[in-house]
């Protein structure tokens, strides 16, 4: 196992991303952290056989996504979709903008796997192409024409409504 140091740095390059991550995923902060707690055990678990064939980060959310489909195996989501949609959501000032993430939200969680993933941890993951490819066993080529299609689909489907 690495020096306490070692983890500790790893936990806080990585801990915000993963937790926006998961909470894209499960759309509850407290499932969100306990399945971040879960992540970072097991990467104190496993970080003395890493073998470097990926970066960290993609390593680690790799563990992070299986966690949350761990979760959801056990539970049956009973979460209203737009729970985490911003507090500070002014219903005069900001509604066409609250209305557009709804629909945004609607849409990525509508989408099957792994293309929903996909779009997930390319928004809030700050991942490569490379390394979401890897973490879903696909190609890059995949992931980035995936992603673009994805995309210009979201597009589409929002100027028509």
């Amino acid at each position: 196992m690495r020096k306490k140091d070692e983890i500790e740095t790893i936990y806080y390059s990585y801990s915000d991303d993963i937790y926006k991550y998961l909470l894209s995923m499960c759309r509850n902060s407290a499932v969100a952290e306990d399945l971040l707690q879960s992540t970072f055990l097991n990467v104190i678990k496993g970080i003395a056989g890493f073998r470097n064939s990926s970066t960290i980060k993609t390593w680690i959310f790799t563990i992070a996504r299986h966690e949350y489909f761990r979760w959801l195996k056990k539970n049956t989501p009973s979460l209203p979709l737009n729970e985490e949609i911003p507090a500070n959501c002014n219903i005069e000032n900001d509604f066409e903008r609250c209305d557009q993430t709804k629909k945004i939200l609607e849409y990525l969680n509508a989408l099957e796997e792994p293309n929903r993933s996909l779009m997930i941890l390319r928004l809030t993951g700050d991942l490569t192409f490379k390394e979401i490819g890897t973490m879903l066993g696909k190609t890059e080529g995949w992931a980035r024409v995936t992603f673009m299609r994805t995309k210009y689909k979201l597009i589409q489907d929002l100027k028509e409504d």
